[in-house]
């Protein structure tokens, strides 16, 4: 226990000191984490910092996903004015989100498996090179990894005491999660079947399930909703329909489908359909859907095509960024992403037959890949999935310690 604990901090003071260093190298080098994302994202966070809301342009009233900028815009409250001031605040939240997910990752690991699948799992968390590198990024995806591994989290918290404060808290986290990228916005609805139907820890919590599952279910969903109803809200109050989070759901749509479509991002390249002066973006939103479905309809082998080039680039071993494929960043990828794709399959083979552990586990894995056939396809898109896969990854690691141990168990007696 005494040399868990040691490890466990260890492992956090590596990941500490690795973001510290880039974090530095970061704000030296800043054009090499520029992201056209992250501009907006300070935009917003100075509207929000100014009261006017999330608040992209006088055209865009909800075209962003409120929550990361309203952390950003907590820097602008204490004085950091200029954009790169508020990037580094945004890096800075980023190296906050990362360590709590490597301890997430470890809860999760031993909750499920024991302690060495979490301290692995953990540690893989805390170096692997590509969630590094996103730590540099003034993106939502270690923010949302956070949350979503918080309210994963809770769910196991449920499972073992049957508390559903726990279910509350896990509906709460994944409507923040859900605020901060509101492409996970359904992901709550496999989870919500798992509440359902999970084992649970004891046999004797058996007694009275169906009732306390009820219970807990619904206070999952009431915990959401309560999370994201102000938005919701606002949102109706400016368009008279329900939003749930944002708009920009057709723009991105039509980004993915399309003659100029190539399974990437290309806002830039879309030949927008005509749609009326007077037209606010949810109706916008709406022509533009319609124009991808539509061509979407009329081309069903080149949509399928892009859906299996999304799909690839989603689950690409090297980077999709141009500049971040070939040389150094390649070896760094082949030597980190696939052996964690091969353990990862090893050790869900291995657990089969606990159908749901591996829905657990894998639930995000699948429901980002479906969000990603149809909307462009990177590999930022699956990160969220991957805390998730290092565990699977971990127990393949720890059933051939174990093995190892028991053998030399063997030969000492």
């Amino acid at each position: 226990m005494k040399n868990n604990k040691r490890n466990l901090t260890m492992i956090f003071i590596v990941a500490a000191l690795l973001r510290v260093v880039l974090l530095a190298y970061a704000a030296l080098h800043p054009q090499r984490f520029d992201f056209p994302d992250s501009h907006r994202y300070v935009t917003v966070a100075r509207n929000i910092a100014a009261g006017n809301g999330p608040i992209q342009a006088r055209d865009v009233l909800a075209g962003t996903d409120p929550a990361y900028p309203g952390m950003l815009a907590v820097g602008i409250y204490f004085g950091c004015n200029s954009d790169a001031d508020i990037m580094n605040v945004g890096r800075v939240i980023n190296a906050v989100a990362a360590l709590v997910a490597v301890w997430f990752c470890f809860a999760i690991g031993r909750q499920l498996f024991n302690e060495r699948v979490g301290l692995l799992a953990a540690a893989w968390c805390a170096i692997d090179p590509i969630l590094l590198y996103f730590n540099a990024l003034v993106l939502t995806e270690l923010p949302y990894i956070a949350l979503l591994l918080g309210a994963l989290h809770a769910i196991l918290r449920y499972r073992e005491t049957q508390q559903t404060q726990w279910a509350w808290l896990a509906g709460a986290l994944m409507g923040l999660g859900a605020l901060t990228r509101s492409s996970g916005l359904f992901l709550f609805v496999p989870y919500l079947l798992l509440i359902f139907f999970l084992p649970p820890a004891t046999t004797a919590q058996r007694d009275q399930q169906r009732l306390r599952r009820q219970r807990a279910a619904a206070l999952f969903v009431f915990g959401m909703m309560l999370v994201l109803f102000p938005t919701i809200y606002r949102n109706y109050q400016l368009f008279g329909t329900f939003v749930p989070v944002r708009t920009g759901s057709g723009a991105s749509l039509l980004e993915s489908l399309g003659p100029w479509a190539d399974g990437g991002p290309g806002m830039e390249k879309i030949e927008y359909p005509s749609v009326a002066t007077n037209a606010n973006e949810v109706q916008r939103d709406a022509a533009y859907r319609k124009a991808a479905l539509s061509w979407a309809r009329e081309h069903p082998a080149e949509a399928l095509q892009l859906a299996w080039t999304k799909l690839i680039r989603t689950w690409s071993i090297t980077m999709n960024a141009p500049g971040y494929q070939s040389g150094l960043y390649a070896v760094i990828c082949w030597l980190s992403v696939f052996p964690i794709f091969v353990l990862a399959a090893v050790g869900a083979l291995s657990q089969w037959r606990r159908w749901w552990l591996l829905a657990f586990l894998l639930a995000p894995a699948a429901y980002f890949t479906l969000v990603h056939v149809v909307f462009v396809g990177s590999v930022r898109y699956r990160l969220p999935a991957m805390p998730l896969i290092f565990i699977l990854a971990a127990t393949a690691l720890d059933r051939w310690l174990q093995r190892r141990d028991d053998l030399q168990s063997v030969e000492s007696a």
